[in-house]
Protein backbone atom coordinates (compact mmCIF):
# COMPACT_ATOMS: atom_id res chain seq x y z
CA UNK A 1 0.00 0.00 0.00
CA UNK A 2 0.97 3.16 -0.86
CA UNK A 3 2.04 5.49 2.19
CA UNK A 4 0.12 8.79 1.95
CA UNK A 5 2.76 11.06 3.41
CA UNK A 6 5.16 9.85 1.63
CA UNK A 7 2.80 10.75 -1.71
CA UNK A 8 2.45 14.04 -0.25
CA UNK A 9 5.78 14.95 0.43
CA UNK A 10 6.66 13.54 -2.84
CA UNK A 11 3.94 15.81 -4.58
CA UNK A 12 5.30 18.91 -2.88
CA UNK A 13 8.80 18.51 -3.88
CA UNK A 14 7.99 18.03 -7.24
CA UNK A 15 6.03 20.96 -7.54
CA UNK A 16 8.56 23.16 -6.11
CA UNK A 17 11.15 21.96 -8.59
CA UNK A 18 8.32 22.08 -11.58
CA UNK A 19 9.15 18.59 -12.71
CA UNK A 20 6.12 17.65 -15.36
CA UNK A 21 7.11 13.86 -15.22
CA UNK A 22 7.70 14.19 -11.28
CA UNK A 23 4.41 15.93 -10.51
CA UNK A 24 2.86 13.66 -12.71
CA UNK A 25 3.03 10.78 -11.09
CA UNK A 26 3.15 12.37 -7.75
CA UNK A 27 -0.20 13.29 -8.15
CA UNK A 28 -0.86 9.68 -9.29
CA UNK A 29 0.53 8.25 -6.18
CA UNK A 30 -1.68 10.39 -4.32
CA UNK A 31 -4.85 9.43 -6.07
CA UNK A 32 -3.80 6.04 -5.80
CA UNK A 33 -3.12 6.23 -1.74
CA UNK A 34 -6.69 8.25 -1.53
CA UNK A 35 -8.38 5.37 -3.19
CA UNK A 36 -6.97 2.60 -1.48
CA UNK A 37 -6.84 3.39 1.63
CA UNK A 38 -9.01 2.16 4.46
CA UNK A 39 -12.77 3.96 4.40
CA UNK A 40 -14.70 4.30 6.79
CA UNK A 41 -18.46 2.59 7.31
CA UNK A 42 -21.05 5.25 6.26
CA UNK A 43 -21.98 7.16 9.39
CA UNK A 44 -25.52 5.93 9.60
CA UNK A 45 -28.20 7.14 12.08
CA UNK A 46 -30.38 5.20 14.54
CA UNK A 47 -34.24 5.50 13.05
CA UNK A 48 -37.02 5.96 15.03
CA UNK A 49 -38.87 3.33 16.33
CA UNK A 50 -41.98 4.35 14.53
CA UNK A 51 -41.34 5.69 10.91
CA UNK A 52 -42.30 9.18 10.84
CA UNK A 53 -42.95 11.53 7.88
CA UNK A 54 -40.60 14.20 6.45
CA UNK A 55 -40.74 16.80 4.51
CA UNK A 56 -38.08 17.16 2.25
CA UNK A 57 -37.14 19.77 -0.75
CA UNK A 58 -35.05 18.59 -3.62
CA UNK A 59 -32.52 21.06 -5.65
CA UNK A 60 -31.56 20.49 -8.65
CA UNK A 61 -27.67 22.04 -8.07
CA UNK A 62 -26.90 25.18 -10.15
CA UNK A 63 -29.86 25.67 -11.77
CA UNK A 64 -31.15 29.20 -11.91
CA UNK A 65 -34.01 30.19 -11.32
CA UNK A 66 -33.78 26.95 -8.94
CA UNK A 67 -35.44 23.79 -10.42
CA UNK A 68 -37.06 22.21 -6.99
CA UNK A 69 -39.42 19.81 -5.71
CA UNK A 70 -40.85 19.74 -2.19
CA UNK A 71 -41.56 16.07 -1.09
CA UNK A 72 -44.52 14.37 1.84
CA UNK A 73 -42.86 10.80 2.15
CA UNK A 74 -42.34 8.16 4.84
CA UNK A 75 -38.79 8.42 6.96
CA UNK A 76 -38.37 5.13 6.35
CA UNK A 77 -38.52 5.26 2.64
CA UNK A 78 -35.87 2.49 0.77
CA UNK A 79 -32.87 4.83 -0.89
CA UNK A 80 -33.80 2.55 -3.88
CA UNK A 81 -37.62 3.68 -4.14
CA UNK A 82 -36.47 7.57 -3.26
CA UNK A 83 -34.32 6.88 -6.46
CA UNK A 84 -38.02 6.08 -8.19
CA UNK A 85 -39.48 8.87 -6.18
CA UNK A 86 -37.05 11.61 -7.75
CA UNK A 87 -36.83 9.87 -10.99
CA UNK A 88 -40.49 10.38 -11.66
CA UNK A 89 -40.27 14.14 -9.31
CA UNK A 90 -37.99 15.70 -12.05
CA UNK A 91 -39.41 13.96 -14.99
CA UNK A 92 -36.06 11.63 -15.48
CA UNK A 93 -36.55 8.03 -17.81
CA UNK A 94 -34.16 6.17 -15.31
CA UNK A 95 -32.36 5.74 -18.67
CA UNK A 96 -28.46 6.39 -16.95
CA UNK A 97 -26.94 5.41 -13.80
CA UNK A 98 -27.52 7.08 -10.79
CA UNK A 99 -25.70 7.28 -6.98
CA UNK A 100 -26.06 8.42 -3.17
CA UNK A 101 -23.41 9.93 -1.54
CA UNK A 102 -23.21 11.85 1.69
CA UNK A 103 -23.03 15.68 1.06
CA UNK A 104 -19.65 16.31 2.65
CA UNK A 105 -17.82 13.11 0.86
CA UNK A 106 -19.53 13.35 -2.46
CA UNK A 107 -16.42 11.18 -4.24
CA UNK A 108 -16.45 8.44 -1.75
CA UNK A 109 -13.23 9.11 -0.51
CA UNK A 110 -13.68 8.84 2.90
CA UNK A 111 -16.75 5.95 3.82
CA UNK A 112 -17.82 3.14 1.52
CA UNK A 113 -20.59 4.04 -0.86
CA UNK A 114 -24.00 3.64 -1.32
CA UNK A 115 -24.22 0.78 -4.09
CA UNK A 116 -26.58 0.09 -6.91
CA UNK A 117 -26.89 -3.55 -8.20
CA UNK A 118 -24.54 -2.03 -11.10
CA UNK A 119 -21.90 -1.23 -8.18
CA UNK A 120 -22.17 -4.09 -6.98
CA UNK A 121 -21.15 -6.10 -10.46
CA UNK A 122 -18.51 -3.79 -10.52
CA UNK A 123 -17.08 -5.07 -7.31
CA UNK A 124 -16.96 -1.54 -5.78
CA UNK A 125 -17.42 -1.89 -1.45
CA UNK A 126 -20.26 -0.42 0.41
CA UNK A 127 -23.84 -1.10 1.58
CA UNK A 128 -26.89 -1.35 -0.87
CA UNK A 129 -29.13 1.37 -1.77
CA UNK A 130 -32.18 -1.09 -1.14
CA UNK A 131 -30.74 -2.15 2.10
CA UNK A 132 -30.72 1.90 3.67
CA UNK A 133 -33.49 3.67 4.69
CA UNK A 134 -33.84 7.27 4.43
CA UNK A 135 -34.09 7.84 8.19
CA UNK A 136 -30.49 6.35 8.47
CA UNK A 137 -29.47 9.53 6.88
CA UNK A 138 -31.54 12.35 7.61
CA UNK A 139 -32.93 13.30 11.12
CA UNK A 140 -32.70 17.40 11.99
CA UNK A 141 -33.88 20.40 10.01
CA UNK A 142 -31.16 20.92 7.38
CA UNK A 143 -29.66 17.74 7.27
CA UNK A 144 -28.75 16.75 3.77
CA UNK A 145 -28.07 13.79 1.05
CA UNK A 146 -26.79 14.00 -2.34
CA UNK A 147 -28.42 12.45 -5.37
CA UNK A 148 -26.93 12.54 -8.43
CA UNK A 149 -27.86 10.83 -12.01
CA UNK A 150 -26.59 10.38 -15.13
CA UNK A 151 -22.71 10.80 -14.90
CA UNK A 152 -22.37 12.39 -18.08
CA UNK A 153 -24.98 15.28 -17.86
CA UNK A 154 -24.25 14.95 -14.08
CA UNK A 155 -27.68 15.76 -12.57
CA UNK A 156 -27.04 16.91 -8.72
CA UNK A 157 -29.61 16.57 -6.80
CA UNK A 158 -29.56 18.00 -2.88
CA UNK A 159 -32.53 16.33 -0.74
CA UNK A 160 -32.75 18.59 2.19
CA UNK A 161 -34.95 17.88 5.26
CA UNK A 162 -37.32 20.47 6.13
CA UNK A 163 -39.87 19.10 8.43
CA UNK A 164 -40.57 15.79 10.63
CA UNK A 165 -44.39 15.20 11.40
CA UNK A 166 -45.55 12.13 13.22
CA UNK A 167 -47.89 9.74 11.01
CA UNK A 168 -50.54 10.36 13.90
CA UNK A 169 -50.79 13.69 13.20
CA UNK A 170 -51.01 13.69 9.43
CA UNK A 171 -53.93 10.65 9.79
CA UNK A 172 -55.50 12.72 12.30
CA UNK A 173 -56.27 15.30 10.30
CA UNK A 174 -59.76 16.23 9.58
CA UNK A 175 -61.35 16.25 7.01
CA UNK A 176 -58.95 14.83 4.73
CA UNK A 177 -57.65 16.54 1.57
CA UNK A 178 -58.54 14.47 -1.56
CA UNK A 179 -54.67 12.71 -2.29
CA UNK A 180 -53.60 13.42 1.21
CA UNK A 181 -50.62 11.41 2.47
CA UNK A 182 -50.74 8.47 4.47
CA UNK A 183 -48.10 6.53 5.75
CA UNK A 184 -47.48 4.72 2.80
CA UNK A 185 -47.80 7.61 0.13
CA UNK A 186 -45.14 10.03 -1.03
CA UNK A 187 -46.67 13.31 -2.27
CA UNK A 188 -45.20 16.29 -4.44
CA UNK A 189 -46.26 19.34 -2.27
CA UNK A 190 -44.69 22.10 -4.30
CA UNK A 191 -42.28 22.81 -6.44
CA UNK A 192 -40.93 25.19 -9.59
CA UNK A 193 -39.65 24.60 -13.07
CA UNK A 194 -39.76 21.79 -15.54
CA UNK A 195 -37.16 19.22 -15.09
CA UNK A 196 -34.92 19.12 -17.84
CA UNK A 197 -35.20 16.65 -20.65
CA UNK A 198 -32.37 13.64 -21.19
CA UNK A 199 -29.31 13.97 -22.88
CA UNK A 200 -29.38 17.86 -23.29
CA UNK A 201 -25.90 17.89 -22.04
CA UNK A 202 -26.17 19.21 -18.60
CA UNK A 203 -27.56 22.27 -16.82
CA UNK A 204 -25.71 24.74 -18.27
CA UNK A 205 -26.31 23.42 -21.73
CA UNK A 206 -30.02 23.37 -20.66
CA UNK A 207 -30.06 26.84 -19.85
CA UNK A 208 -28.92 27.85 -23.23
CA UNK A 209 -31.09 25.48 -25.00
CA UNK A 210 -34.27 26.26 -22.88
CA UNK A 211 -33.49 30.33 -23.53
CA UNK A 212 -33.66 30.10 -26.87
CA UNK A 213 -36.66 28.04 -27.21
CA UNK A 214 -38.46 30.44 -25.18
CA UNK A 215 -37.52 33.40 -27.08
CA UNK A 216 -36.65 32.69 -30.79
CA UNK A 217 -34.99 36.26 -31.14
CA UNK A 218 -32.29 34.98 -29.18
CA UNK A 219 -28.84 35.19 -31.16
CA UNK A 220 -28.59 31.75 -30.22
CA UNK A 221 -31.50 30.39 -31.96
CA UNK A 222 -30.37 29.32 -35.29
CA UNK A 223 -28.04 27.22 -34.03
CA UNK A 224 -29.83 25.61 -31.57
CA UNK A 225 -32.41 25.05 -33.55
CA UNK A 226 -31.59 21.37 -34.31
CA UNK A 227 -31.10 20.55 -30.48
CA UNK A 228 -34.54 22.71 -29.60
CA UNK A 229 -36.63 20.36 -31.97
CA UNK A 230 -35.01 17.04 -30.96
CA UNK A 231 -35.92 17.58 -27.37
CA UNK A 232 -39.08 18.97 -28.38
CA UNK A 233 -38.81 22.38 -26.70
CA UNK A 234 -40.63 24.54 -29.26
CA UNK A 235 -44.09 25.07 -27.34
CA UNK A 236 -42.58 24.27 -23.77
CA UNK A 237 -43.74 26.14 -20.66
CA UNK A 238 -41.35 25.79 -17.73
CA UNK A 239 -43.18 25.48 -15.28
CA UNK A 240 -43.72 22.20 -12.67
CA UNK A 241 -47.38 19.89 -13.43
CA UNK A 242 -47.98 18.52 -9.97
CA UNK A 243 -51.20 16.92 -10.73
CA UNK A 244 -48.41 14.60 -13.49
CA UNK A 245 -45.93 14.24 -10.84
CA UNK A 246 -48.73 12.83 -8.29
CA UNK A 247 -49.68 10.85 -11.27
CA UNK A 248 -46.84 9.09 -11.52
CA UNK A 249 -46.27 8.67 -7.86
CA UNK A 250 -49.48 6.89 -7.55
CA UNK A 251 -47.61 4.70 -10.08
CA UNK A 252 -44.70 3.95 -8.37
CA UNK A 253 -47.04 3.02 -5.07
CA UNK A 254 -49.05 0.91 -6.75
CA UNK A 255 -46.34 -1.36 -9.19
CA UNK A 256 -45.48 -3.77 -7.14
CA UNK A 257 -49.53 -5.28 -6.20
CA UNK A 258 -49.94 -4.65 -9.70
CA UNK A 259 -47.00 -6.80 -11.41
CA UNK A 260 -47.92 -9.49 -8.64
CA UNK A 261 -51.57 -9.56 -10.38
CA UNK A 262 -50.03 -9.59 -13.58
CA UNK A 263 -47.75 -12.59 -13.32
CA UNK A 264 -50.89 -14.24 -11.70
CA UNK A 265 -53.15 -13.28 -14.31
CA UNK A 266 -50.87 -14.81 -17.46
CA UNK A 267 -52.77 -16.92 -19.91
CA UNK A 268 -55.93 -17.97 -20.28
CA UNK A 269 -58.43 -16.04 -19.56
CA UNK A 270 -55.96 -13.42 -17.94
CA UNK A 271 -55.56 -9.55 -18.96
CA UNK A 272 -54.36 -9.54 -22.47
CA UNK A 273 -52.04 -6.57 -21.53
CA UNK A 274 -49.91 -9.22 -19.02
CA UNK A 275 -48.44 -11.30 -21.86
CA UNK A 276 -46.65 -8.15 -23.14
CA UNK A 277 -45.60 -6.95 -19.95
CA UNK A 278 -43.73 -9.74 -19.20
CA UNK A 279 -41.19 -9.55 -21.97
CA UNK A 280 -39.50 -7.34 -20.81
CA UNK A 281 -37.21 -6.69 -17.80
CA UNK A 282 -38.00 -6.70 -14.44
CA UNK A 283 -37.60 -2.49 -13.68
CA UNK A 284 -39.59 -1.84 -17.28
CA UNK A 285 -42.66 -4.52 -15.82
CA UNK A 286 -42.47 -2.83 -12.64
CA UNK A 287 -42.54 0.95 -14.88
CA UNK A 288 -45.73 -0.41 -17.09
CA UNK A 289 -47.35 -2.13 -13.70
CA UNK A 290 -48.04 1.24 -12.36
CA UNK A 291 -49.82 1.96 -15.11
CA UNK A 292 -51.98 -1.13 -14.72
CA UNK A 293 -52.63 -0.08 -11.16
CA UNK A 294 -53.83 3.35 -11.88
CA UNK A 295 -56.30 1.70 -14.16
CA UNK A 296 -57.64 -0.40 -11.55
CA UNK A 297 -57.74 -3.44 -13.64
CA UNK A 298 -58.03 -5.58 -10.46
CA UNK A 299 -61.32 -4.41 -9.51
CA UNK A 300 -64.34 -5.33 -10.85
CA UNK A 301 -66.06 -3.10 -13.34
CA UNK A 302 -69.73 -2.23 -14.20
CA UNK A 303 -71.25 -0.14 -16.85
CA UNK A 304 -75.24 0.96 -16.95
CA UNK A 305 -77.20 1.08 -19.50
CA UNK A 306 -77.37 4.30 -20.57
CA UNK A 307 -73.50 4.75 -20.61
CA UNK A 308 -73.76 1.31 -22.91
CA UNK A 309 -76.56 3.18 -25.19
CA UNK A 310 -73.75 6.69 -25.62
CA UNK A 311 -70.96 4.46 -25.86
CA UNK A 312 -72.37 2.09 -28.84
CA UNK A 313 -74.26 4.58 -30.32
CA UNK A 314 -72.34 5.23 -33.67
CA UNK A 315 -72.03 1.49 -34.08
CA UNK A 316 -75.29 0.55 -33.58
CA UNK A 317 -76.33 3.59 -35.70
CA UNK A 318 -74.17 2.03 -38.57
CA UNK A 319 -76.00 -1.52 -37.62
CA UNK A 320 -79.06 -0.13 -38.23
CA UNK A 321 -78.82 0.80 -41.57
CA UNK A 322 -77.29 -2.52 -42.68
CA UNK A 323 -80.75 -3.96 -41.20
CA UNK A 324 -80.87 -6.98 -43.37
CA UNK A 325 -78.21 -6.50 -45.89
CA UNK A 326 -77.22 -3.12 -48.24
CA UNK A 327 -75.98 -3.59 -52.02
CA UNK A 328 -72.22 -3.02 -52.50
CA UNK A 329 -71.30 -1.27 -55.99
CA UNK A 330 -69.66 -2.91 -58.03
CA UNK A 331 -66.34 -2.22 -56.85
CA UNK A 332 -67.45 -2.94 -53.42
CA UNK A 333 -68.42 0.42 -51.56
CA UNK A 334 -71.53 1.33 -50.14
CA UNK A 335 -74.11 2.85 -52.76
CA UNK A 336 -73.79 6.62 -52.32
CA UNK A 337 -77.54 6.83 -51.06
CA UNK A 338 -76.81 4.64 -48.30
CA UNK A 339 -73.35 7.37 -47.30
CA UNK A 340 -75.65 10.04 -47.51
CA UNK A 341 -77.92 8.75 -45.17
CA UNK A 342 -75.46 7.17 -43.02
CA UNK A 343 -73.51 10.52 -42.80
CA UNK A 344 -76.87 12.79 -42.37
CA UNK A 345 -77.31 10.85 -38.96
CA UNK A 346 -73.54 10.26 -37.71
CA UNK A 347 -71.94 13.55 -39.34
CA UNK A 348 -75.27 16.30 -38.81
CA UNK A 349 -72.67 19.10 -38.61
CA UNK A 350 -70.85 17.89 -41.99
CA UNK A 351 -67.18 18.12 -40.46
CA UNK A 352 -66.59 15.38 -42.61
CA UNK A 353 -64.34 16.66 -45.58
CA UNK A 354 -65.67 16.62 -48.77
CA UNK A 355 -69.58 15.63 -50.05
CA UNK A 356 -69.42 12.56 -48.28
CA UNK A 357 -71.25 10.82 -50.94
CA UNK A 358 -69.03 8.17 -51.80
CA UNK A 359 -67.68 5.91 -49.07
CA UNK A 360 -63.92 5.83 -51.15
CA UNK A 361 -63.92 9.56 -50.75
CA UNK A 362 -65.25 9.41 -46.60
CA UNK A 363 -62.47 8.21 -44.47
CA UNK A 364 -64.50 8.08 -41.39
CA UNK A 365 -67.25 5.76 -42.68
CA UNK A 366 -65.00 4.00 -44.74
CA UNK A 367 -62.79 3.55 -41.00
CA UNK A 368 -66.39 2.65 -39.28
CA UNK A 369 -67.12 -0.31 -41.89
CA UNK A 370 -63.91 -1.69 -41.37
CA UNK A 371 -63.66 -2.14 -37.73
CA UNK A 372 -67.46 -3.03 -37.54
CA UNK A 373 -66.53 -5.39 -40.28
CA UNK A 374 -63.40 -6.39 -37.91
CA UNK A 375 -65.67 -6.49 -34.86
CA UNK A 376 -67.35 -9.52 -36.47
CA UNK A 377 -70.70 -7.53 -36.61
CA UNK A 378 -71.07 -7.25 -40.67
CA UNK A 379 -69.66 -9.28 -43.54
CA UNK A 380 -69.21 -8.99 -47.59
CA UNK A 381 -71.05 -11.67 -49.08
CA UNK A 382 -72.51 -11.75 -52.82
CA UNK A 383 -71.99 -7.97 -53.39
CA UNK A 384 -73.85 -7.56 -50.66
CA UNK A 385 -73.11 -6.28 -46.56
CA UNK A 386 -74.89 -8.64 -44.25
CA UNK A 387 -74.77 -8.19 -40.47
CA UNK A 388 -73.40 -11.72 -38.71
CA UNK A 389 -75.47 -13.56 -36.53
CA UNK A 390 -73.43 -12.11 -33.73
CA UNK A 391 -74.44 -8.55 -35.09
CA UNK A 392 -78.06 -9.65 -35.28
CA UNK A 393 -77.91 -10.61 -32.17
CA UNK A 394 -76.36 -7.78 -30.03
CA UNK A 395 -77.67 -4.66 -32.28
CA UNK A 396 -80.47 -4.12 -30.15
CA UNK A 397 -78.69 -4.73 -26.76
CA UNK A 398 -76.85 -1.69 -25.68
CA UNK A 399 -75.11 -3.48 -23.14
CA UNK A 400 -74.38 -7.19 -24.99
CA UNK A 401 -73.12 -4.69 -27.57
CA UNK A 402 -70.30 -3.06 -25.13
CA UNK A 403 -69.18 -5.94 -23.92
CA UNK A 404 -68.86 -7.61 -27.05
CA UNK A 405 -66.78 -4.54 -28.18
CA UNK A 406 -64.46 -4.63 -25.29
CA UNK A 407 -63.94 -8.46 -25.70
CA UNK A 408 -62.74 -8.06 -29.17
CA UNK A 409 -60.60 -4.92 -28.71
CA UNK A 410 -57.87 -4.66 -30.20
CA UNK A 411 -58.94 -4.23 -33.29
CA UNK A 412 -56.01 -5.06 -34.93
CA UNK A 413 -54.31 -8.52 -35.52
CA UNK A 414 -50.73 -7.46 -36.78
CA UNK A 415 -48.34 -8.08 -33.92
CA UNK A 416 -46.96 -4.82 -33.47
CA UNK A 417 -50.25 -2.92 -34.32
CA UNK A 418 -51.78 -5.22 -32.10
CA UNK A 419 -49.15 -4.42 -29.12
CA UNK A 420 -49.48 -1.02 -30.09
CA UNK A 421 -52.93 -1.14 -29.68
CA UNK A 422 -52.80 -2.57 -26.00
CA UNK A 423 -50.73 -0.02 -24.76
CA UNK A 424 -53.15 2.64 -26.32
CA UNK A 425 -55.65 1.09 -24.07
CA UNK A 426 -53.66 0.90 -20.71
CA UNK A 427 -52.64 4.81 -20.88
CA UNK A 428 -56.64 5.27 -22.06
CA UNK A 429 -57.59 3.25 -18.89
CA UNK A 430 -54.88 4.77 -16.52
CA UNK A 431 -56.61 8.18 -17.95
CA UNK A 432 -52.91 9.10 -19.04
CA UNK A 433 -54.11 11.07 -22.21
CA UNK A 434 -54.37 14.30 -22.88
CA UNK A 435 -53.77 15.89 -26.18
CA UNK A 436 -53.23 13.48 -29.25
CA UNK A 437 -50.00 15.41 -29.24
CA UNK A 438 -49.26 14.25 -25.51
CA UNK A 439 -50.63 10.87 -26.23
CA UNK A 440 -48.38 10.36 -28.95
CA UNK A 441 -45.38 11.37 -26.86
CA UNK A 442 -46.28 9.05 -24.31
CA UNK A 443 -46.83 5.95 -26.54
CA UNK A 444 -43.74 6.71 -27.72
CA UNK A 445 -41.83 6.26 -24.39
CA UNK A 446 -43.97 3.30 -23.05
CA UNK A 447 -44.09 1.52 -26.19
CA UNK A 448 -39.92 1.68 -25.97
CA UNK A 449 -40.36 0.90 -22.58
CA UNK A 450 -41.95 -2.22 -23.75
CA UNK A 451 -38.90 -3.47 -25.98
CA UNK A 452 -40.88 -2.36 -29.61
CA UNK A 453 -38.83 -0.81 -32.07
CA UNK A 454 -41.35 0.95 -34.56
CA UNK A 455 -40.47 3.37 -37.61
CA UNK A 456 -40.95 6.92 -37.16
CA UNK A 457 -39.52 10.20 -35.43
CA UNK A 458 -40.28 10.25 -31.56
CA UNK A 459 -37.91 10.82 -29.18
CA UNK A 460 -37.40 7.34 -28.14
CA UNK A 461 -37.49 6.43 -31.99
CA UNK A 462 -41.48 5.18 -31.81
CA UNK A 463 -43.31 8.26 -32.91
CA UNK A 464 -45.57 6.26 -35.25
CA UNK A 465 -46.95 3.93 -32.49
CA UNK A 466 -49.98 6.57 -31.89
CA UNK A 467 -50.98 6.03 -35.97
CA UNK A 468 -50.60 2.12 -35.73
CA UNK A 469 -53.67 1.67 -33.73
CA UNK A 470 -56.19 3.64 -35.91
CA UNK A 471 -59.51 1.50 -35.62
CA UNK A 472 -58.86 0.73 -31.66
CA UNK A 473 -58.37 4.49 -30.77
CA UNK A 474 -61.55 5.40 -33.39
CA UNK A 475 -63.68 2.80 -31.60
CA UNK A 476 -62.65 4.66 -28.33
CA UNK A 477 -63.41 7.87 -29.60
CA UNK A 478 -66.78 7.18 -30.58
CA UNK A 479 -67.51 5.44 -27.11
CA UNK A 480 -66.47 8.63 -25.63
CA UNK A 481 -68.27 10.86 -27.92
CA UNK A 482 -71.14 9.10 -29.49
CA UNK A 483 -70.07 10.65 -32.51
CA UNK A 484 -68.24 9.49 -35.86
CA UNK A 485 -66.04 12.39 -36.41
CA UNK A 486 -64.12 14.84 -34.37
CA UNK A 487 -66.08 18.59 -34.81
CA UNK A 488 -63.22 20.83 -33.68
CA UNK A 489 -60.86 22.21 -36.05
CA UNK A 490 -57.29 20.16 -36.84
CA UNK A 491 -55.27 22.16 -34.39
CA UNK A 492 -57.50 21.61 -31.71
CA UNK A 493 -57.60 17.96 -32.05
CA UNK A 494 -53.88 18.16 -32.00
CA UNK A 495 -53.34 20.16 -28.79
CA UNK A 496 -56.73 20.28 -26.90
CA UNK A 497 -57.58 17.45 -24.77
CA UNK A 498 -58.84 14.51 -26.58
CA UNK A 499 -61.50 12.57 -26.85
CA UNK A 500 -60.00 9.81 -25.83
CA UNK A 501 -59.87 11.47 -22.19
CA UNK A 502 -63.63 10.72 -21.20
CA UNK A 503 -65.20 8.44 -18.76
CA UNK A 504 -66.79 6.46 -22.56
CA UNK A 505 -62.98 5.88 -23.72
CA UNK A 506 -61.36 5.37 -20.12
CA UNK A 507 -64.53 2.71 -19.15
CA UNK A 508 -64.44 0.54 -22.16
CA UNK A 509 -60.35 0.52 -22.48
CA UNK A 510 -60.76 -0.86 -18.85
CA UNK A 511 -63.30 -3.61 -19.75
CA UNK A 512 -60.84 -4.47 -22.69
CA UNK A 513 -58.02 -5.00 -20.61
CA UNK A 514 -59.88 -6.80 -17.48
CA UNK A 515 -59.30 -10.68 -17.41
CA UNK A 516 -62.43 -12.97 -18.74
CA UNK A 517 -63.40 -9.72 -20.46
Amino acid sequence: MIDLEDARRRFLAAAADSDADSMQQAMQDASRARRDRPKKPLPLLTPPATPVRFRVRVDLVDSKPPIWRRLSLPSNLALDRLHDVLQTAFGWTNSHLHQFTLTDDPHGEETVGILTPFDVEEGDVGVLESELRLDQFLASTGDTLRYTYDFGDNWEHTVTLEAVEAVEAVEAAEPPKAGAPTDATVRCLAGRRLGPPEDIGGMHSYEQVLAAALNPRDPAYSDLIETIAYHDLFSVTDDIDLDAINRGLDRLAGADAALAWLRASRGGAGSPIADLIARVGEEAQRYLAGFVASARLMEPLEIDEAAAESATLVIRTFLRHVGDGLQLSKAGFLQPAAVIALMAELDPDKKAYGKANREANTRPLLDLRQTVTELGLVRKRNGMLLPTKLGLAVRESPLALWRHIASRLPVERQEQASDAALLLLLLVAAGEVGSFIALGKSLDLVSAVAGMQLEGNGRYGNGSAVYKPRHTREALEWAASGTLADPRPFRVQMYAPSRLDSIGAQTLARAALTPGR
